[in-house]
C-alpha cells in the first residue's frame, strides 16, 4: 500500500457572497469569481505529511490509551455564546444564512487568533454540515469545512475538520485527496477527539483502499477495544463489520452492527459513505433482526403497562370511599367513588389505546428518516422535536420517548429511523430504542 500527497487545489466560502469558491495549494490573495471579494488564504504546501498514520500503524502505549480512556467521550457542548446566537443547540429551521452570517464572523475572529471563537466555529461547522438543508450541496459543507480548517486555531479543531473532509472524499471515491487530507492529519495525539478522529479517518481510507485488515488493526476487534468518542463509535462499529464481512465471516459482522444505538445509524453512515459499499450482506441481516425486536407488541412496553396498572389502581381506589363515609349523604357516597372510578379507568383506558396504537404505527407506519431537532423533559419522558424527511417535503413532528438521564442533550442533532401513520403523517414514534 502507498500512500502519496496530491498536488490539489482547494476550497474556500467566500466572505462576501458566501458561495464555494476553488484555489490553488500555495493560496494567497484570491478573489471570488462570483462577487470579486477578495481573500487571503494560508499556505498549505508546507504542511507536515504525518507519516505514522501513512506508512504504519503505530504500536499503541497502554499508558497513552489509559489516559485516553479517561477522558469524556461525549460531544463537547455549545459554549453559552454559540446557544446564545442559535436560540437553541442546534441551527433552528429557517435560520439557515442568519448561522452562516455567524460562521462569517466567527471564522474572522479565528484568524485573529481568537480560541473561543473557533471554538464556536468548530461547533458550528459540524451543526451546519448535518443540516438536511445542506445534504444537496455537499461542495459547500467541504468549503465550510475547509475555511474553518484554515482559521482554526487549536489542533484538536483542525483535526475535527480534516476527519470530515476525509470522509467526504472517501465517500465519493476521492482516493487523492482523501489521502492529503489523511496525512495533515496529527497520529499519536494525548486529546481523544483527536485520536478518535484520525483512527476512523484511516480505517476508512483504508477501506476504500481494500485493505479492510488495516482498519481493523486500526479500531480493534471489537467495540471499546480501543477509546473512541461517542461521536465517531457508530462509524467505527461499521467499519468493524465491514472489515468482518469482507474477510468472509457474515455472521461476526452481523452481531458487530448490534453495538449500534439504533437501526438508522447504519442507513446514516453506508449514505455518508457511498463509495464504500458497506456491509452489503451483513446489514440486511442486521436490519431484519432489529426490525422484528421494533414490531413486539408495544403493550409490552414499561410506559404502557405501568399505565394501565396504575390507572387500574386509582379506579378501585374509589371503592372504600364509599363504604367508609357512611354517615356523609348517599350523593356524596356515590359521587367521590365514581369521580375516582371514571378518572383511573379513563388513565388505564388511555394508555392501552395508546399502546395499542404505537403497536400499529410500529407494522403499518410508513417509514421515514427524521432529525432530532431539541429535546425536553415533559412529565415523566422527554417530548422529541423533530425534523422529518417527508415524501412531499421535509415537516416538523413531536413525539414522546423514555430516555436515560443525562443522555438527551446529546441526542440533538441524531439522524433516527420513524414511522408516520399514513392518514396523518405529524403523528408517528420512533424506531428507536433510546435506552442503550
Amino acid at each position: 500500500m502507498t500512500y502519496r500527497t496530491a498536488n490539489l487545489d482547494r476550497s474556500y466560502v467566500c466572505p462576501g457572497c458566501d458561495s464555494a469558491e476553488r484555489a490553488p495549494l500555495q493560496g494567497g490573495q484570491v478573489a471570488c469569481s462570483r462577487c470579486g471579494a477578495r481573500h487571503v488564504l494560508p499556505d498549505r504546501r508546507d504542511i507536515p505529511v504525518s507519516l505514522g498514520t501513512l506508512q504504519a500503524i503505530p504500536p499503541d502505549d497502554p499508558a497513552r490509551l489509559r489516559h485516553l480512556r479517561v477522558q469524556p467521550a461525549y460531544p463537547r457542548p455549545a459554549q453559552p455564546t454559540l446557544q446564545t446566537m442559535l436560540g437553541g443547540m442546534n441551527v433552528q429551521a429557517g435560520r439557515e444564512q442568519e448561522a452562516i452570517a455567524i460562521w462569517q464572523t466567527l471564522r474572522a475572529r479565528s484568524q485573529r487568533g481568537d480560541v473561543s471563537a473557533s471554538e464556536d466555529l468548530t461547533m458550528l461547522t459540524g451543526l451546519l454540515g448535518r443540516l438536511p438543508a445542506m445534504t444537496p450541496h455537499p461542495q459547500f459543507c467541504e468549503a465550510l469545512a475547509e475555511s474553518a480548517y484554515d482559521a482554526a486555531v487549536l489542533p484538536r479543531q483542525r483535526q475535527e475538520q480534516l476527519g470530515y473532509l476525509v470522509r467526504a472524499a472517501v465517500g465519493r471515491g476521492d482516493r487523492a485527496r482523501a489521502e492529503q487530507y489523511l496525512g495533515w492529519m496529527v497520529w499519536g495525539a494525548p486529546d481523544l477527539g483527536m485520536d478518535s478522529e484520525a483512527r476512523t479517518a484511516a480505517a476508512t481510507t483504508a477501506t476504500l483502499e481494500g485493505d479492510t485488515r488495516r482498519a481493523l488493526a486500526l479500531l480493534g476487534p471489537r467495540k471499546d477495544a480501543v477509546p473512541m468518542t461517542n461521536a465517531l463509535a457508530p462509524l467505527a462499529s461499521v467499519l468493524r463489520a465491514n472489515a468482518y464481512e469482507v474477510l468472509g465471516d457474515v455472521a461476526v459482522a452481523a452481531q458487530i452492527l448490534r453495538e449500534l444505538p439504533y437501526l438508522g445509524v447504519l442507513e446514516s453512515v453506508t449514505m455518508q459513505l457511498p463509495a464504500l459499499k458497506l456491509c452489503a450482506r451483513s446489514g440486511p441481516a442486521y436490519a431484519a433482526a432489529a426490525t422484528l425486536e421494533a414490531a413486539k407488541p408495544a403493550a409490552a412496553d414499561t410506559e404502557t403497562t405501568l399505565g394501565v396498572v396504575m390507572g387500574i389502581f386509582l379506579g378501585l381506589f374509589g371503592l372504600p370511599t364509599f363504604f367508609a363515609s357512611r354517615g356523609a349523604p348517599l350523593v356524596i357516597r356515590l359521587i367521590v367513588p365514581a369521580i375516582f372510578g371514571i378518572l383511573g379507568f379513563a388513565i388505564a383506558g388511555r394508555s392501552y389505546t395508546k399502546g395499542k396504537s404505537a403497536a400499529w404505527l410500529r407494522t403499518n407506519g410508513i417509514p421515514l428518516t427524521a432529525r432530532i431537532l431539541s429535546v425536553r423533559l415533559s412529565r415523566d419522558s422527554y417530548r422529541f422535536t423533530v425534523e422529518v424527511a417527508g415524501p412531499q417535503g421535509p415537516y416538523t413532528a413531536t413525539f414522546d420517548a423514555l430516555v436515560p438521564s443525562g443522555e438527551a442533550t446529546h441526542l440533538i442533532g441524531t439522524q433516527i429511523r420513524v414511522r408516520a401513520k399514513p392518514s396523518n403523517l405529524r403523528k408517528l414514534i420512533s424506531e428507536t430504542d433510546f435506552e442503550y
